[in-house]
């Protein structure tokens, strides 16, 4: 696929935030959270700190910003919500916990997405039709789930650098892509229940996201960087944020975009990519 971007552009840039909250311990680690208080508020950060640096910072450089929130964290961080709509950033679907999908049934994913696009819509005005899946995981049958629940775009998936048609049985769902190596939590999320994962030297983030830029604007494809406020909303994290957004600045050919808006011009494209997930069982080529 010829992957040129409006204006004739070469690349897309996104940069993207999971505003999660204290919302993931309560499902990730319920008897942490019943008893001790450093993770919980250690998570608070980002709601309650991080996320207004973030929010000044797409506002001085003047680019966009896509957000995405469990449903439980947009309830209790109403403020929050109203600062990213204020700002005029798209605020996306998150779960409501954080729960990650692979613990939950058919039946439980498809409540929890109700849910969250109640909450939602309610505090936005209308129910969001992106979606992020906590910790990145889905379930054999969730882009079905997502595409029977109004849903048309997700990015959770790492199998390109281009978006792409993900067939379902109940229709498309546009993928944008990610990957682990362009989200902060891999290099930087360190708290006393994870103590042994050492906290990455701030230079060697940038160069490693810098280097997959180069990489993305040499080929073509949609960059879409993760990350979230209570880890790089963190002054020496951002200034990592802030050097990477100089550094995309000195290259010609750059669409800066939201993720809805990457997913929305790859809908508009005749020649975009279809593809199924793979089998459930290794094929038999005998």
């Amino acid at each position: 696929m010829d992957a040129r971007w409006p204006n004739n552009a070469r690349v897309a840039v996104a940069l993207s935030w999971d505003v999660d909250g204290e919302s993931a311990l309560y499902v990730r680690a319920p008897e942490r959270a019943r008893n001790q208080l450093s993770e919980l508020h250690q998570r608070l950060y980002g709601p309650q700190v991080g996320l207004y640096r973030v929010l000044s910072l797409l506002d001085r450089w003047g680019v966009p910003g896509t957000f995405y929130m469990p449903g439980y964290t947009a309830r209790i961080h109403q403020e929050g919500v109203a600062a990213i709509k204020a700002a005029g950033h798209p605020l996306g679907l998150h779960g409501y916990l954080h729960e990650s999908l692979d613990t939950l049934t058919r039946d439980q994913e498809e409540e929890v997405l109700r849910r969250a696009q109640s909450i939602l819509g309610e505090l936005l005005g209308a129910v969001p039709d992106f979606y992020r899946a906590p910790s990145w995981e889905l379930n054999r049958w969730s882009p079905e789930v997502l595409v029977r629940g109004g849903v048309t775009s997700d990015s959770s998936l790492m199998d390109d650098e281009s978006p792409y048609i993900l067939e379902t049985p109940a229709g498309d769902l546009v993928e944008v892509p990610i990957h682990w190596i362009l989200d902060d939590a891999e290099h930087w999320n360190h708290s006393r229940a994870n103590r042994d994962k050492a906290i990455a030297d701030p230079d060697t983030v940038f160069r490693l996201w810098a280097g997959e830029f180069d990489g993305y604007w040499e080929h073509g494809g949609a960059y879409v960087l993760t990350l979230h406020p209570f880890i790089s909303g963190r002054p020496s994290h951002l200034q990592v944020v802030e050097r990477l957004i100089r550094h995309i600045r000195g290259y010609p050919g750059v669409h800066w975009t939201t993720v809805p808006a990457i997913a929305a011009w790859a809908r508009s494209r005749p020649d975009l990519p279809r593809r199924t997930s793979p089998s459930p069982v290794p094929l038999d080529h005998v």
